[in-house]
């Protein structure tokens, strides 16, 4: 810590045991600063009052994600148990939630474990008036919309944000049929409204020859029941009838359905781009390269540095991709980082922001003016960063 910069007190929820924690502690501690006090979610979904008991004037609060804990995924689906939402998608009581067992891959009633997580947002929302002089990181109401796919599309194009154009609602794969057939619209993206990291997501082309689909899900019917999977591995499949279902299945959960936009490549992959924008500015940035039309880099895809990118596209072309990814940050100004994945279209002249993340910032090894995310996010803060 150089002279004069002041002590920070940041109060993080998250789940203590995860890499995202252990990572914002270290860069702490390279800043000078204490390490986070840690809420569990587990703790304030027990105990609504946690956070009351432990912010102080002139805190930071952080908000990391749930993931990767599937005791927190079952508190939160057994949270959204009496919230009320239109009919439709999967539900299950509260007790029945709290029953529920691991399943490694099972996505669990997507739609009600949003409606636990946006309670609890909303929850802490309310509270921070009560904490004077307090920053938060990323703003409740913010993260909530970010994990609202359609929302979060419409208020990027209400930005002038280049985004896919989108479909639409849609409530089943009959509908999409249709809705493909209206807009000449025939290779769509299918998304969980309320997915991550590619969970639930279907690339989906219509032809001459018939019906083709990639994606890591899978539907699996067993004694009446139907289960819908995730997986690392991207299948292809052309069974009408097995697309259908896993439409279907998907749609009653609640979908944001895009146009697929070819992705450019470089060294015979395809890619896109995670940037990650810190006080507004585009500042880490990786590509993911891989075989398929999803780079996600949990499903095996490669990471290169963008310098060979940036070679291959003019400067200013470089430059207007970035403020394009600066611009989908506007629409979440509370927030002090987001991740924007963004693609880059044949040519390298063109590009369309695909996703807003609020917890896109976990990028080991990737720095910016030898800063790492998590280096610029508490140099932004200590810097004076206010939402």
């Amino acid at each position: 810590m150089r002279p004069g910069e002041r002590l920070m007190r940041v109060v993080t929820v998250g789940n203590p045991s995860c890499v995202r924690i252990a990572a914002f502690q270290d860069a702490l501690e390279r800043a000078g600063q204490p390490t986070s006090v840690v809420i569990s979610y587990l703790d304030l979904i027990r105990e609504r009052d946690a956070l009351d008991r432990t912010m102080r004037e002139g805190d930071c609060l952080r908000i990391e994600s749930p993931g990767q804990e599937f005791e927190v995924e079952r508190q939160l689906i057994a949270l959204g148990a009496n919230v009320d939402d239109e009919p439709g998608a999967s539900r299950i009581g509260r007790d029945g939630a709290l029953r529920l067992l691991f399943d490694r891959g099972r996505i669990w009633f997507p739609r009600q474990w949003f409606l636990g997580f946006r309670e609890l947002l909303r929850d802490v929302d309310r509270r921070r008036a009560a904490w004077p002089g307090h920053v938060a990181m990323n703003s409740p109401s913010e993260i909530e919309a970010m994990f609202d796919k359609p929302r979060c599309h419409g208020l990027l194009v209400k930005r002038g944000v280049s985004c896919p154009p989108s479909l639409g609602r849609v409530r089943s794969y009959d509908e999409l049929r249709q809705r493909m057939q209206e807009t000449r619209i025939f290779r769509v993206f299918v998304k969980l409204a309320h997915g991550s990291s590619a969970s639930g997501v279907v690339a989906l082309a219509i032809g001459r020859q018939g019906v083709v689909a990639f994606t890591t899900a899978e539907v699996v019917r067993e004694a009446g029941e139907v289960r819908l999977y995730n997986s690392r591995s991207i299948r292809r499949i052309e069974d009408g009838r097995e697309v259908a279902l896993l439409v279907d299945t998907l749609a009653r959960e609640g979908v944001q359905v895009e146009r697929w936009i070819p992705k450019a490549s470089v060294d015979g992959s395809v890619f896109d781009l995670r940037v990650v924008v810190i006080g507004g500015r585009a500042r880490q940035v990786v590509v993911r390269k891989g075989p398929g039309p999803m780079t996600n880099l949990h499903l095996r895809n490669r990471r290169d540095d963008p310098s060979r990118l940036r070679a291959l596209m003019l400067e200013s072309e470089w430059d207007a991709a970035m403020s394009e990814a600066e611009r989908a940050s506007s629409a979440f100004p509370s927030s002090l980082h987001v991740g924007v994945d963004l693609l880059i279209a044949p040519g390298y002249r063109h590009w369309a922001v695909l996703e807003v993340n609020a917890f896109g910032d976990l990028l080991h090894g990737v720095s910016d003016r030898g800063l790492s995310t998590h280096d610029a996010e508490i140099a932004e803060l200590l810097g004076g960063w206010a939402a």
